[in-house]
This record gives structure tokens, sequence and C-alpha cells, in this order.
């Protein structure tokens, strides 16, 4: 097996086991491996707010019968009398291996597991299934709407998950009855999620054949390429045939749009009035009365044939302007049976970024000016929004205490680009950082953009965005950031304490909900509505005055603060599946008018054995402002100095022999071996050293030189170094009041020598008025500090 896939169903086994260890004893590594495929799935667009719904059905045997992983209805539309509908119907049926992910299926339990949701389709469309215990809401309602919107589905997408391999072709899946039904299989295995995972791109490529579309088009589409003048990109033009437009919008839907303009542009209706009217009373005058559609592909393939050029296939093929025509040529055919397509002809514009560096920069750039009308601001393309870059670079340096061992502190890691994780985690060369890696940056403090939307609108009191899934809450946050952006009010530590916090509170309502068939309080189907509302509930009734300062330091929510929330869940649950009126929970949850329904609802909170929890309201104010962060002299040293010393001694000294050998650094050998020999020596580096060692660092960047390379030309052994920035964040942590005791106690039993004494004040008080400190005396004070544990002080 290739080392990088290796790595990734390392990474997905921990990844999966996290959430498992998240929701305690007894849960269900099959259901939490689904949750972790959806996640990535409504991450690429391939889903939307897609739900974990796992269900069992035994025939008379005890075998499986049927069975249900997940479900997302999507394509919301509403028809002429005002009801809603959905295009899209999203299954999800897994097969999970409890003790391999590197294994191959076999062919009839591939078989088996795809006749099991089928079976499921076939009974569900027909109505065929009214067993089902009243306590599965979710599912209930689910069967109800399936039997309900039947007629209306254009599309039905079948996801097989598999956390092994696949290589079995698929039969096309037809339910009797509903023969013009159309039912797509998707097969994702851990091969297919590795791929996407290495991919630059966040969604999975779209592959075009012109040949299977149409088989009036044999050679492919008619085009016309543009001289080939510059190295960045090609240019097409075409004619594309009205159906071929259409057929590709009944397979992939809005996969089809670029994923930024599908997401802030959405979907207006299933047609527009003027192209539907076009399409049926002039369906040869489409072409000079519509604009067109301009279109992005990785890769194109063309074959020249009598001097004409066609395109044959795309890689990778997706619209950024003109998703409204496509959708509406698909949805006029479907509604109208005298729309004739065969008349209807749309123009092309293709472009193909040569430059892979370049694509994911001018891709949106193209959709951001093919869209002008529409007002995508550049902001909202971009994937770098200097929101979440300083969010990430917060994430980085802010330590915190591990609650479970008060001796360790670690870091809540932002994820801002996909695989950014791994990524910093394969950098590293040897099992000893890598573990040290995982320890200072566990996968339970992982987390991402979307998860950064959740806590904050949950905080923000909009739980009912947040139930829309993940990546419309996401739209709804980044609209509100932008705005935030464009007045330069970007986050600060304040903000920083405020996220990691709701991430802790989070996590913990989201355990109290329980387990499934263990001591979950209800339908766990439910639990993410529930918990969302709970927690924007309960931030409602103490009007935002929970003290988020208390849990960002202590890393935990109190123990009295959990007793409320435990009953508080309770009660929000209840209030849900009763105010629902036997609808979807899912849908339910997505309305305002049923967050403004819990709102009106009355319920007593108790603070008594709590009181230290909450803030007044002064405190409540000086905290919503976010100051502007003075450059903070000891932490920015400290990083850059930690940088130099985490390489160790080893490095430093192969340097000072490696430079030897490049012209434009050659002079700095004699350097680098002083900065070694600083390091053995375990002494302060000055700023000289800091200087020429970032000079050095910066060259090895830049040229992507070899590390180990570099290590592999010293002979001196590699000692221990220790992380200054850490202690630093640790002792950071420490209270006016707390060291003033700390201090007193130290003068007042003697525990520390004189100098120690004095090296700890002079400590304390630079890091106070943020003055640059010393890494040896930092290290030299946090070990005297270990001395007071002897008389019970924590810190």
């Amino acid at each position: 097996m290739e080392r990088g896939l290796k790595n990734y169903i390392e990474a997905i086994q921990s990844d999966v086991a996290a959430l498992v260890y998240s929701d305690g004893e007894g849960a269900s590594f099959e259901d939490k491996f689904t949750e972790h495929c959806i996640e990535i799935l409504d991450n690429i667009g391939k889903s939307e707010g897609a739900r974990v719904l796992s269900y069992i059905n035994p025939d008379s045997l005890g075998r499986i019968d049927w069975k249900i992983n997940g479900y997302c209805l999507k394509d919301e539309f509403k028809d002429d009398t005002n009801k809603v509908h959905f295009e899209t119907l999203d299954l999800f049926i897994t097969h999970f291996n409890k003790t391999s992910y590197d294994y191959n299926i076999q062919k009839d339990e591939f078989t088996k597991s795809i006749n099991q949701i089928k079976k499921f389709l076939n009974a569900a469309l027909k109505g065929h299934i009214d067993y089902i215990d009243p306590a599965q809401t979710e599912l209930n309602q689910l069967l109800k709407i399936i039997l309900k919107q039947k007629s209306t589905f254009d599309r039905i997408n079948i996801f097989f998950l598999i956390n092994g391999n696949s290589n079995h072709d698929l039969e096309k899946i037809i339910i009797k009855g509903f023969e013009n039904l159309d039912v797509f299989v998707h097969v994702w295995d851990i091969p297919r999620f590795y791929k996407l995972s290495e991919s630059s791109s966040n969604r999975e490529p779209i592959e075009i054949e012109f040949k299977e579309l149409s088989a009036s088009n044999q050679h492919g589409i008619q085009c016309l390429k543009m001289p080939n003048i510059n190295e960045l990109y090609e240019c097409y033009l075409a004619i594309l045939p009205g159906e071929i437009l259409s057929k590709l919008y009944k397979e992939f839907s809005n996969e089809l749009l670029e994923s930024n303009v599908r997401a802030f542009l959405g979907q207006t209706g299933k047609f527009n009035k003027g192209i539907r009217d076009t399409i049926r009373e002039k369906p040869q005058m489409f072409l000079p009365y519509n604009n067109g559609i301009t279109a992005t592909a990785e890769n194109v393939e063309t074959q020249l044939i009598d001097n004409q050029l066609y395109l044959t296939k795309l890689l990778d093929f997706q619209i950024v302007n003109g998703g409204q025509t496509t959708a509406s040529l698909f949805h006029t055919q479907k509604k109208f049976k005298d729309a004739d397509l065969s008349k209807v002809f749309v123009q092309m514009k293709l472009t193909v970024i040569k430059d892979v560096n370049q694509k994911n920069v001018e891709v949106p750039n193209i959709a951001r000016f093919a869209n002008s009308q529409n007002k995508v601001s550049e902001l909202d393309l971009s994937s770098n929004n200097p929101y979440f870059v300083q969010i990430e670079a917060l994430s980085r340096k802010k330590y915190v205490i591990d609650p479970e061992n008060r001796n360790m502190s670690t870091l809540w890691y932002f994820e801002r680009v996909n695989g950014q994780y791994k990524e910093s985690l394969n950098k590293l060369t040897t099992s000893v950082q890598q573990r040290k890696f995982k320890e200072q940056s566990p996968t339970n403090q992982k987390f991402v953009k979307s998860d950064v939307a959740k806590y904050i609108n949950i905080w923000e009191l909009e739980p009912h965005f947040v139930s829309q899934g993940a990546q419309k809450n996401f739209i709804h946050y980044t609209k509100k950031i932008n705005e935030l952006v464009k007045k330069n009010k970007l986050p600060g530590e304040n903000f920083y304490k405020k996220l990691i916090a709701n991430a802790i509170l989070f996590k913990a309502v989201d355990k109290l909900f329980g387990r499934k068939n263990i001591d979950a309080i209800g339908d766990t189907n439910l639990k993410s509505f529930t918990v969302a509302y709970t927690l924007s509930y309960f931030h409602h009734l103490t009007e935002n005055k929970v003290d988020l300062w208390k849990i960002y330091e202590e890393q935990r929510v109190d123990s009295n603060v959990l007793i409320e929330l435990q009953k508080l869940i309770v009660f929000v649950y209840d209030q849900l599946v009763k105010s629902s009126n036997n609808t979807l929970i899912s849908e339910y949850a997505k309305r305002e008018s049923s967050w403004k329904l819990l709102k009106e609802q009355t319920y007593q909170l108790t603070f008594e054995n709590c009181l230290n929890c909450f803030i007044d309201k002064e405190q409540q104010v000086l905290r919503e402002i976010e100051t502007v962060e003075i450059e903070n002299k000891s932490e920015n040293n400290l990083i850059i100095t930690n940088k130099i010393l985490g390489f160790g001694n080893r490095f430093w000294d192969g340097a000072s022999k490696w430079v030897l050998l490049i012209d434009e650094i050659k002079d700095l050998s004699i350097d680098c071996w002083e900065i070694a020999n600083k390091i053995k020596r375990s002494k302060n580096l000055n700023s000289r050293d800091i200087s020429i060692a970032s000079k050095i660092l910066s060259y090895i960047e830049e040229h992507n030189s070899n590390i180990e390379s570099i290590k592999s030309q010293s002979n001196e052994l590699e000692i221990e170094i220790i992380n200054v920035k850490i202690i630093f964040d640790r002792l950071n942590l420490i209270s006016k009041n707390d060291w003033s005791k700390i201090l007193a106690l130290g003068e007042q039993t003697k525990v520390f020598d004189n100098l120690e004494l004095l090296n700890i004040k002079s400590v304390q008080k630079s890091i106070l008025k943020n003055e640059t400190i010393k890494e040896i005396n930092l290290i030299k004070a946090f070990e005297s500090l270990k001395k007071l544990k002897k008389y019970k002080i924590d810190f």
C-alpha cells in the first residue's frame, strides 16, 4: 500500500474513533463513519445538510431486510400553490467492517447492501412501511414525505459508503412502477475518499463525455479555439444543444455550478419565466435571445475531423454563469410536454486554466466578473478571507490547559484549508515529532470554517440557520463577517476566547444528549437540531451572560451548569417534537418561526449553585468590544525563537556545514554552529542569532531544501528541546491575583532560593508588561513553579 493511502486510512480511523470517543462508550462506529463521510460529501457539494438516520429492519429470520444509514432532502422549491417540494432525495447506505479499513468488499456483500437500500426505497415510494415505532420520529416523517412527494422528485441519489475497497460494477436501479424516476448510485470507498483528499479542488471533478450524451453528436461538440497566445489559459467557443445541457442538469443538478457561485447566488426558482416562454413559444430564437453560459474546465480533449475541431471530453466541468439557463431547460422540458429542446441551442464560452497554481485564483475571478450583474463580491469567492486567516493565526499560538492533565498545554487547531492538519503532520519526518504534534494539537480539538459558523451562530441566537446544514449556515455567517472585514474589524483574542468556549459548550451539550440504544434522551437522529436549539435557548434565557472566559481558561463547563443544561436539553427536545406537528423535524428546525416559538415558552433556570459562572452587563459589554491587538513583543519573539529551537541542535550543526555549499548564505556557517552550540548548552539566543537563523530558514523554505539531508551532515546527538511557547502560554493564563499568591507563598515558605524568586518576579513582570523574555529565564521560572505542587498550587 502506498504511504499516502496508508496515512489517510490512519487519519480517517482516528477521526472516526474521535467521534465515537466524544459520544462515549457504546457509540456506533458505523454511525460515526457515516457521519464523517456525510460531512465530507457536504463540504464538496455532493449533498447538502444530510443527516445520519440509522435503521435496520429485520425479516422473519432476523436477517436484514432493508436498511438506511442517512438521508437528505435538497433543491427545495415552491409550486404554484406555494407548497414546498424537493427536487432531490439523497439516501445513504453504509457497509462497515469493524476490523479493517483496508479490505476488498466481496461481490455478494456489495450486492446485498445495494438491495437493502433498494428495498427501503421501493417500500417507501409505495407506502408499504407502516410498522415503524412512533419513537422513530425522524424516520416516520421521512417516510411520509417520500410517499407524498414521490412524483415531484427529479432524481434520487444513493450514496454507498464503504470503509474499504470496491471494484464491482453497478447495475442500474429501476423501481417497478417508477420506471421514469432516475436513481443514481454513487459508490464511495476509501480509495475514492483518499483521491478526493489529495485533490487541490474542494470537490470531485465532473467528467463529461459528449459522445455519450447525444447520438446526433457522434464526433463531439463543434468548437472554435482561441489562438494559443497565452500560457495561463485556453479558451473555446461552442454551441451546445439544449438537450445536452438538460441531461447534464438531470444527473448533476447544482453540482454543475461553480461552488462559490452556487452558494452565494442560490437557486431562485425552478425556472425563469422568460426562458420558459422562449423554449415553449420560440425555441429556434433561444440562441439569439439568451446570453449563454460561461464555463471552466481543468482539461479538455478534442479531435480534428475534416479540418473541424470537436470537443469530446471535459474534466472538472463547472458553470460559472448561466446556471439558471441550464436549470430552466431541464424543468421546462419536464413540466411542459410541448417543450421541444431539439430546436434550442446555447452558446458556451469555455476557459481552461493551464497553470494549476493559478486555478484557485482565476476560476473565482472568472465567476466574479461573469456574474457582475449579481454583485458577487471578491470576498465571497475568496478562500483566503482575512477573517479566517486571522483565526488560523490565533489558533497556532494560543495554548490552553489540558483539563485532563493540567501539566500539559494544547492548541485548538483551526483547519482553514481542507487537509491542512494532515499536511502539517506529514511534514514531520519522525514518529516522535508526529506524536508530539498530535499531543499538542489533538484531533478532537481540530475545527474547520463551518464549525466556526456553527458555534458563533448558536451564540448569536440563530439555531434555525445552524439547522439548515453546514453549507447554508456557513454562507449566512460569511455574509455577516464580510461586513466586518470591509470595516477592517478582524477577530482578536476576545473573539478567539468566545469561539473556543462555545466549541467546548457545544461538545458538552452534544454529549449530554446521550448515546443511541444506551442513554439517549430521545431519537438520536434529532440530536444536532436539539443541541443547537438548546444552546441558543440557554444563551437567550441567560441573556448571553455565561462566563465564556472561565470556560476558556478551565477548558471545561462547570458541573453545576451542566446539571442545568441536562434538564434544559430534555425540555427543548420535547418542545421540538411536540411543536413540529408531525412534520419532518429536520425541516421544521430550519424555520425562524420554530425558533420564535421556542423563545415564547416559559422555562426557569436555577442559578443558585453556579452564580460564579455568569458575568454582569458591564463585563458583557467589555468582552464584546474587540480592541485593536497591540503587538505582543513577548509572544511574537518567543514564537520565532521557538521555531528556531524546534529544529534542534543537530539540524543547526548540520546547517553550518550545508550552507558552505550555498553561495548566497555560505558566510553564515560559523553563526549556524554558534546557534547549535547555544541550543546544546541551553543558552539564550540573542537578536543576531534570531536574525541569522530566520534568514537561513527562509532560504530553506523558499528552495524546499531537505531537512533530513541537512541533519545528516552532523555527528551531534540530538538533545530534547523544550517548547517555550507552551510555557509562556501557561504562565500567561495566571491571573494577577494568583501571581500574588504564588509570590507570597514563595517568600513565606522559602521554597525558592533568592535567585529563583527574582527570576520568577522578572518573568511575571515581563508577561504583565508585554516585555521580551529570554527563553532560558522562562524555562527556569516554570521549573521553579513546579515546586509549589506540594502545596497543592495548580497553575
